[in-house]
């Protein structure tokens, strides 16, 4: 008996073990000098391109300038940005919080449903040689310079 629960210890202080060691992990990974998350930074140019064609949408071309696209998103209402799924923090959609950069964007675009899909908003430098390119059809993907330099060209 005293086998069995000599293996029952060994096996706890095992997993005991790994979840500590699991947890330490994930608390180291959100400090103050932490990267920005992939997720955070997809998500932002995603809501970024999401305003963008809301422009689209109601003008039926695409913005002439950054200025116009920020007051066009600083005049829609709580329940129009939710709808379009943007943050009410316009202004932070404009810079990757990757490489603290402005996204470099592609006005007077128009979105065509049955037209090339090339890139309309993407990251200035990225990250570690990928950067995160906004599509005409509304997808946001993350390219090497290859793949970049043929949607941006």
């Amino acid at each position: 008996m005293s086998g069995t629960w000599g293996a029952f210890w060994v096996r706890s202080a095992s997993v005991a073990g790994c979840v500590l060691l699991s947890l330490g992990l994930l608390a180291g990974c959100g400090g103050a000098g932490a990267r920005p998350k992939e997720s955070d930074a997809k998500e932002r140019i995603t809501q970024l391109v999401r305003l963008y064609k809301a422009y689209f949408e109601r003008n039926k071309k695409g913005p002439p300038d950054e200025q116009s696209l920020r007051d066009f998103g600083q005049k829609l209402t709580s329940e129009e940005k939710t709808g379009y799924i943007i943050s009410d923090e316009i202004d932070q959609l404009f810079v990757s919080p990757r490489d603290k950069q402005k996204y470099v964007i592609r006005y007077n675009t128009r979105f065509e449903p049955t037209g090339p899909t090339r890139g309309v908003i993407w990251e200035a430098e990225g990250q570690g040689g990928r950067r995160f390119v906004a599509l005409t059809n509304g997808y946001v993907e993350e390219y090497g310079e290859a793949m970049f330099k043929d949607y941006t060209k």
